[in-house]
């Protein structure tokens, strides 16, 4: 399941991701008999469907 996820990942939502961030895939039991492909389809349409965090303008700097 692990080895599966990770190349869905490289494949399909890499270009998502940020150098210098973490990021946690968490598997869930229906992985292991979903096909590659609703997988793939499946990660990725999480990843692009995810809000992307905005830093409010009245917080602490970011070179902080």
């Amino acid at each position: 399941m692990r080895r599966r996820l990770k190349e869905a990942v490289r494949l399909h939502v890499g270009f998502a991701m940020q150098p210098g961030h973490d990021y946690v895939v968490v598997a869930r039991r229906d992985c292991l008999t979903a096909s590659f492909k609703e997988l793939s389809a499946e990660l990725k349409a999480r990843v692009e469907s995810k809000p992307k965090h905005r830093r409010s303008s009245h917080g602490r700097p970011r070179n902080v």
